[in-house]
């Protein structure tokens, strides 16, 4: 079959579910990718998250005639898992030689940068942890709430409020139901229309509790939890009007649509709730909820060359502001930090002098376009983008490098033409060159050695997404870890380019965190392929409170004995 009619084929058989059953189905599933729990319905996926976005793009997208299915067979669900296995393969034939292609190092190179690349942004979901993005939001578009306020009638505060609400709820539903900390809501039978037929014996004359009813119904309808009605959410800051008006932007309800294939714009990833039509509403992925918000607000703020330009002005200085923070925080009053300095009468964003040690940083908030699917028409665009981020980035940092490698004093100054400094290169032992983004370049960036020329002499940067830095940097603290091990990583990083095979950075960093990675490994090994699961450890961290500004559940984290979704 082609890759139309495998999409076809899937989509009619997800049509006959349920849309609340199935999306908490779904839903639930996603909750055990990271936990290893639900193999026999996740382990044969090979990219289970966009493949569950997937199939509920398909469900919401499908007409509703005859969806009454609540239950998955093994034969259909198997069949299911064929059919998103093959459609994924079909993709990766983009990148396969067809008979007229001569295969030469450009053909090579071509692939080695769109393949990844491709592959790591329509199978990837956002990789940060939902403090980050909400405090993001908070400080980039709160400035901006007069061009919000005139498209939406909200304010950026209202979004989060909203956010902070839905997310309150559904974690009280879920204690209520899987702890013993909160009571189960008195009329959860109302947030699910699936019957429990009582098998046990007569002879048995058991009763369940009404806990223990409704922890049954859970695991029949995990959907039962994501379920809410709009005034639930009612509170002093976030009035009902307000809350429609959100839902208005956010929600989707179901019909049949012509969304069809893998790498299409998936509807819940723009509206991740759903209107069930009875007043009440589903979230497919809470955390999928601030992503949607961040996405929204951008357009918004985006729509005219104007308003673009105090979003982009905007965030570019709140992109540096943040890398100071993060490295304040790091490096404690040990260090001097010099942002917006000029040297030979070129801007250069943030220099660090700790100690023995110089950190030449450069923050690119550059966006990245979608990747296409053919290479030889990705390729040219991935180049650009990359170029105009990290190349410009390395550009920049090697002219203040090459001051300290010359070795002669020189001066910083302010925009002003005022000194700000004099640096002596002969008093620092190394000097590292740092570029910080807000999205990931995924392989190519890990890897510099495809993309970003170097001289022979030369070193690497450190090419790191904002959101890595903030939970590497936190990590290493909460493990007594201090500057001089940060030192000792980015020596090891520089080793690796040429040889590393890895879609995630954090991967990296937990290896050294865990000592895998070591000045030995990186120099013996000709190829590094790193295990996509090493980042775990953050995940861990994260559980005992990771120490995000406003982090949630920070009580109940230290207390370990919450669940959390």
């Amino acid at each position: 079959m082609s890759l139309e009619a495998k999409s076809q084929a899937l989509k009619a058989l997800i049509a006959t579910y349920d849309t609340d059953w199935l999306l908490g189905d779904l839903s639930g599933l996603m909750r055990h990718i990271s936990t290893g729990h639900a193999n026999d319905q996740l382990g044969k996926l090979s990219s289970p998250l966009r493949q569950l976005y997937f199939l509920g793009g398909l469900l919401i997208t499908s007409d509703d005639a005859n969806a009454d299915d609540i239950r998955f067979t093994h034969e259909k669900w198997n069949e299911i898992v064929v059919l998103l296995n093959e459609i994924e393969a079909e993709y990766d034939k983009f990148f396969f030689p067809r008979p007229e292609d001569t295969i030469d190092e450009q053909w090579r190179q071509v692939r080695e940068v769109a393949m990844p690349s491709f592959l790591g942004y329509f199978n990837q979901g956002p990789l940060n942890y939902e403090e980050q993005t909400v405090n993001w939001i908070s400080d980039l578009f709160t400035p901006l709430d007069t061009i919000i306020e005139a498209a939406t009638s909200l304010k950026t505060a209202d979004f989060i409020n909203f956010y902070d609400a839905l997310d309150a709820l559904i974690q009280q539903n879920m204690q209520g139901i899987m702890t013993k900390f909160l009571p189960v809501k008195p009329n959860w039978r109302d947030y699910s229309k699936v019957k429990l037929v009582n098998t046990a014996p007569p002879w048995l004359e058991y009763k369940p509790s009404e806990d223990e009813q409704a922890l049954y119904q859970f695991m029949a309808d995990h959907g039962i939890i994501n379920r809410f009605f709009p005034a639930e959410l009612v509170s002093a800051d976030l009035p009902e009007d307000k809350i429609n008006a959100i839902l208005s932007l956010l929600s989707i309800s179901r019909a049949s649509t012509d969304y069809l294939y893998y790498t299409s714009a998936n509807p819940l990833l723009e509206k991740p709730i759903i209107n069930l039509g009875t007043g009440m509403f589903q979230v497919f992925e809470i955390k999928q909820v601030i992503h949607a918000t961040q996405d929204l607000l951008e357009r918004v703020c985006t729509t005219n060359t104007v308003d673009t330009k105090r979003y982009t002005d905007r965030k570019g200085k709140l992109l540096e502001s943040r890398v100071i923070e993060i490295f304040s925080a790091f490096f404690k009053k040990d260090c001097q930090i010099f942002p917006s300095y000029y040297i030979d009468g070129n801007e250069q964003d943030i220099l660090i002098l700790w100690k023995k040690y110089a950190f030449i940083i450069e923050p690119k908030g550059y966006a990245l376009r979608e990747p296409l699917r053919d290479p030889d028409r990705a390729f040219p665009r991935i180049k650009k983008d990359f170029e105009a981020s990290i190349g410009y980035g390395y550009a920049q940092t090697k002219r203040v490098e090459q001051k300290f490698i010359d070795g002669v004093p020189f001066y910083i100054y302010d925009e002003k033409g005022n000194k700000m400094a004099e640096i002596d290169p002969s008093k620092y032992e190394a000097d590292f060159s740092i570029i910080v983004n807000l999205k990931s370049f995924g392989q190519i960036q890990n890897d510099l050695s495809t993309l970003l020329p170097i001289g022979e002499d030369d070193v690497y940067p450190w090419a790191v997404k904002l959101d890595d830095l903030e939970v590497f940097l936190l990590t290493m603290q909460a493990q007594g870890k201090k500057p001089l091990d940060f030192v000792a990583f980015l020596s090891i990083r520089e080793e690796l380019h040429g040889k590393l095979i890895c879609m995630d950075e954090l991967d990296v960093c937990a290896m050294f965190l865990e000592g895998k990675l070591s000045p030995q490994l990186a120099s013996k090994q000709s190829k590094l392929l790193v295990p996509p699961d090493e980042a775990g450890i953050f995940d861990k961290q994260y559980a005992k409170g990771m120490g995000f500004k406003n982090e949630k559940y920070w009580a109940e984290k230290k207390g370990g004995k919450h669940l959390f979704i």
